[in-house]
């Protein structure tokens, strides 16, 4: 028989999490919105709590947390910030920093992973360009090896926490081309740290007030040996691993939101009243809240095992790298697609209140379509599901 409970320690670090977010993130949401930036106390209270780095090893002082556990945090986060700005920094930060951990040097482990831990470096990472996005094969920014470094020069767009790197310090996971004539057999992974002379140009976001979003252009960058991740021209091969688990935090991130506000919107049914009674009372209200409940139900429940079989691929190979692939793209494509409307349902019920900018389902609402392009769009996820079901030959 199968089992879909969680062990009492990861209760326990739900429980923690829940506190710890209805503490100190759920209170400072409209500050964000109103400033567009994170509050720094956050930040710090997150460092303090473990949770950035989440899975970085222990001998780097991280918890050395599996997926399972990252995701349950990332959950709760959710819950507590409807804008989506800072599970946005917490997957990055985590999804990121583990590719690091795996697929760094040593000495760039030991430099950088103890800060990250700490909340003194952020790992972002930065593959986009203005031209192409899942297309990796077509990127433009190149990296020429020169004696025991390599010099980087190109540009990037829409990347997140653009301007938090900045302020707080660290860098990007980096896709450069090291090899122009080989289209993904010649892309290689870079930690990049931040460089003063990038020429940032700032993007306003429809939603995730909290969160930055920027392109940035560089030249002649340059990158020691050493902070290069995996093998050269291997980049395209072992980026999807951070991909993947970014993927999955997305779908989980959906999922929670998505069931903070149809509680949200129940409680708000419970208590406005139309034609002598609440408007719960409705069957077609009940209707659309039980196909609403069903989906994200499955959903999360979708996401967390397509976590749990990344982890279980991770640790031992288990399953394949492909089914992994594409467990994580159904669980993306499904959560995104159906918490975005079970968001948008959760404002309807709340008449003009869910128009304004008061209400939490219409952050959450701009907030949450973001994740349908995000670390691959719908469209990506539908070419990955539709590949590992009948076969790359027959695409």
């Amino acid at each position: 028989m199968l089992d879909y409970s969680f062990s009492d320690e990861q209760e326990i670090l739900r429980e923690t999490a829940r506190e710890f977010c209805e503490r100190e993130i759920a209170p400072k949401v409209k500050q964000m919105i109103n400033e567009r930036r994170m509050p720094s106390s956050i930040w710090k209270a997150m460092a303090k709590m473990n949770f950035l780095g989440m899975n970085v090893p222990e001998e780097y002082g991280g918890m050395g947390a599996d997926p399972i556990a990252t995701a349950i945090v990332a959950e709760e986060i959710s819950r507590a910030d409807p804008t989506a700005s800072i599970p946005v920094l917490f997957l990055v930060d985590n999804a990121w920093s583990y590719l690091v951990s795996k697929y760094g040097t040593a000495s760039l482990k030991s430099e950088l992973l103890p800060k990250v831990v700490k909340g003194e470096r952020i790992v972002g990472i930065a593959s986009t360009e203005p031209n192409f996005g899942s297309d990796i094969g077509s990127m433009k920014s190149y990296a020429i090896e020169k004696e025991n470094r390599y010099i980087a020069s190109g540009e990037k767009a829409y990347i997140s926490l653009v301007r938090d790197i900045a302020e707080i310090g660290g860098g990007f996971v980096t896709v450069l081309k090291t090899d122009t004539k080989k289209g993904t057999d010649g892309v290689s992974l870079f930690y990049m740290p931040y460089d003063r002379s990038f020429d940032i140009t700032y993007l306003q976001e429809m939603g995730r007030e909290g969160s930055s979003w920027a392109a940035y252009s560089f030249k002649d960058i340059s990158i020691p040996k050493d902070y290069m991740l995996g093998k050269l021209n291997q980049g395209f091969k072992i980026i999807h691993e951070g991909f993947e688990f970014a993927r999955g935090l997305i779908s989980v991130i959906s999922a929670g939101a998505a069931l903070k506000s149809l509680e949200n919107g129940i409680e708000y049914m419970k208590n406005r009243k139309a034609f002598g009674k609440p408007i719960v009372k409705f069957q077609g209200l009940q209707f659309q809240l039980a196909d609403h409940v069903a989906r994200m139900e499955a959903a999360r429940t979708t996401a967390y095992k397509a976590l749990w079989m990344y982890a279980e691929e991770q640790k031992s190979g288990r399953f394949t790298r492909f089914q992994v692939s594409k467990e994580i793209a159904i669980a993306k494509l499904l959560t995104t697609t159906w918490a975005f409307d079970a968001i948008n349902d959760a404002l309807q019920w709340q008449g003009a209140y869910g128009y304004s900018k008061d209400c939490p389902e219409e952050w959450a609402l701009r907030g949450i379509r973001s994740f349908q392009l995000a670390e691959g769009s719908r469209e990506i996820m539908k070419v990955i599901i539709a590949r590992e079901t009948i076969g790359k030959e027959n695409m």
